[in-house]
């Protein structure tokens, strides 16, 4: 066994009284720790979700058809978002340029109810993505000119913090 010099009982007397000092000190924090107040928290801002409805490219709508109904949900907050319904929004069904210009002005599209149930999670600064099976529906009062047009959709949303 090697007995250590001179500078090595140093270093080790001062490692072994830092170690004591350092317990002690935490004993007493331990024991020492009590204490009352009242904090207060402040919720951040709420940035409003963005919300665009589609047709489905892949059925066409033609007078008398239903399709799906395709919602892009962006979610810039800094928290999830559940969305628990879907109605429709403000402003005009508007069908793609190509079927505008050839005449579809008055497209006769519409969400097949004023407020379809649905359970989207969207989480935090995110981009989702949802379908709402047989969501829009295409009326007899549509120009000829809107079959097989892709259709934008103004839609409102419904939900809550999901965090």
């Amino acid at each position: 066994m090697r007995k250590l010099d001179r500078r090595g009982r140093a270093i080790l007397s001062f490692a072994a009284a830092a170690a004591v000092l350092v317990n002690a000190g935490a004993a007493w924090a331990y024991w020492k720790l009590d204490g009352s107040g009242t904090g207060v928290a402040v919720a951040g801002r709420a940035v409003e979700l963005k919300l665009q409805g589609r047709s489905d490219d892949s059925r066409p709508l033609y007078p008398g058809a239903t399709a799906d109904l395709t919602v892009t949900v962006t979610n810039q907050n800094d928290f999830p978002v559940r969305i628990t319904t879907v109605s429709p929004g403000a402003g005009p069904v508007v069908a793609d340029d190509e079927h505008r210009d050839a005449g579809c002005r008055t497209t006769g599209v519409v969400i097949t109810a004023e407020t379809l149930p649905v359970a989207w999670e969207v989480p935090r600064n995110t981009i989702g993505v949802f379908t709402v099976a047989g969501g829009l529906r295409m009326t007899n009062a549509s120009d000829s000119a809107c079959q097989g047009a892709t259709f934008t959709i103004p839609v409102r949303a419904n939900g809550a913090s999901s965090a």
